[in-house]
């Protein structure tokens, strides 16, 4: 054979997914540079083997294409689709964040939960994460929860907070960090590693419709 047809590569005695479903397993997969060769039987090695070629010997075991992990998590991509979009670029300060709620929170019956995903505090103006207090002063009547890009970090406000039976004298759990005030201990609203803890315990799920 040619020297482009030499393969760099072959794995051999393999079970081999091709994915092709006019031949679906094969034996042996020769491989020159960054190209897939030929993907065949073991009676086809001689014609693809070089003197320098690297042999594999798979012993029966299955090869498979490369997997790209595409992955979802479903019911934060659904959380996502309902919530408000506090990410770039819709939002670039605490400010815009606040009009977002407000403006979520006119079409909310009061009681009910608002949410928003995706906020960066490294992308607003003020540099900082929003607080209950922030939250409190465009909305007190509703319980309202802000997840971070990363969902390692999230923000109630006040209405929140007292459903979530969270104030001064709670210790952070494990693994958790509830954010407090430097001077009077009293919670800012902004919690560490505890998104899904919340989700599940306070926040009420997913309904039907959504």
């Amino acid at each position: 054979c040619s020297d482009m047809a030499v393969a760099d590569l072959i794995l051999k005695n393999a079970k081999v997914i091709t994915v092709d479903p006019q031949r679906p397993t094969a034996a042996l997969v020769a491989v020159g540079g960054d190209k897939i060769l030929l993907v065949g039987g073991s009676e086809e090695l001689a014609s693809v083997k070089g003197a320098r070629t690297r042999v594999i010997d798979c012993q029966g075991r299955t090869v498979v294409p490369g997997f790209i992990d595409a992955h979802c998590h479903l019911f934060s991509f659904v959380r996502k689709l309902v919530s408000i979009d506090l990410g770039p670029p819709a939002v670039k300060s605490i400010s815009d964040i606040k009009a977002a709620i407000r403006q979520k929170a006119q079409e909310t019956p009061p009681g009910q939960w608002i949410t928003g995903t995706d906020y960066n505090d490294f992308y607003l103006a003020e540099k900082r994460q929003p607080t209950r207090w922030d939250i409190d002063e465009v909305t007190p009547t509703h319980p309202v929860i802000l997840a971070h890009r990363s969902l390692h970090a999230c923000v109630l406000n006040s209405l929140a907070l007292s459903l979530a039976g969270i104030n001064r004298e709670t210790p952070d759990p494990p693994g958790g960090l509830i954010d407090r005030d430097l001077n009077t201990g009293e919670p800012t609203g902004l919690f560490f590693e505890m998104l899904g803890y919340l989700r599940e315990k306070v926040v009420p799920p997913l309904t039907e419709e959504e």
